[in-house]
């Protein structure tokens, strides 16, 4: 099939519409080849990620995270982003981005985390007021109330890594909402609907300050709360796609962020997750 032809089926679930403003989506590049036929899907793009698709000699790559996302105002390879779009071009493999559009549908990111998580009974935070089957962040809760050890074991063991958090208003955990990735602006809508606790990644040291005592916060990080959406992309293009293309979930780690915890945390996560 064509680029342009998988784009307008796989965006019939994944509406461009319901991605949040200015995000960068869709096609963002395309190369002289005419027909996919065999697609990698990758949290994101890295030169280790260019070089599976070569060797898989895959058609196309779709990532999570955008390659393309401010205004370039030249290519050079002396550049992060100018020598990944030219090595994508001289390997001949386009490239296409489902980001936020991805997010806000249900079995999207935040409902993947929820389900590794163990939350039953999950529904959208916050839902889109054009689209209101679609939003962002989840809500679910757990069969019991959890002592806060019991509940952050739980979540270190979706995502093995070392856990930023602080108290809430109670010592017991059923009620949770997360938003997977940074989502620290949806937390008002967590308090609203009473919630225990709140996952999502990139808090800022004085937002603990600001909701200390109100609604517990735990941050696990960026990548390890949304590593599990190139798995969640080839469940969904297979009810697709059926038997139409062959899909490769990428195996490459791309976690920058490194920890010194006294226990190799990145080696653990490369070794458990990715699997």
């Amino acid at each position: 099939m064509k680029i342009e032809e998988f784009v307008e089926r796989a965006t019939q679930l994944l509406p461009l519409g319901v991605a949040l403003e200015n995000d960068r989506i869709g096609i963002q590049i395309k190369t002289k080849k005419s027909n996919i036929n065999k697609i990698l899907l990758t949290y994101e793009i890295t030169p280790e990620v260019v070089d599976e698709a070569r060797m898989l000699q895959v058609d196309l790559l779709v990532s999570f995270h955008p390659l393309l996302y401010y205004p370039i105002d030249n290519i050079s390879i002396d550049d992060r982003v100018g020598f990944l779009i030219s090595e994508l071009i001289k390997a001949d493999i386009s490239l296409v981005v489902f980001h936020t559009n991805f997010d806000a549908i249900r079995g999207g990111t935040s409902w993947l985390f929820a389900e590794k998580l163990g939350l039953k009974n999950i529904d959208i935070l916050v839902k889109n007021e054009k689209f209101p089957e679609f939003g962002f962040g989840v809500v679910g809760e757990f069969d019991n109330y959890l002592d806060i050890n019991t509940f952050l074991d739980k979540v270190q063991g979706v995502t093995s890594s070392p856990l930023r958090w602080c108290l809430g208003k109670d010592v017991k955990i059923k009620n949770v909402s997360l938003v997977a990735g940074s989502g620290i602006s949806f937390v008002e809508s967590a308090l609203e609907i009473g919630a225990d606790a709140f996952i999502t990644a990139d808090i800022k040291y004085h937002t603990f300050h600001k909701y200390s005592g109100k609604i517990m916060l735990v941050d696990p990080g960026h990548w390890e709360m949304e590593y599990l959406v190139p798995l969640g992309f080839k469940n969904l293009f297979e009810r697709i796609f059926i038997n139409q293309v062959e899909l490769y979930v990428s195996k490459v780690y791309t976690n920058p962020v490194k920890y010194f915890v006294n226990e190799n945390y990145n080696e653990i996560q490369k070794s458990k997750l990715l699997k």
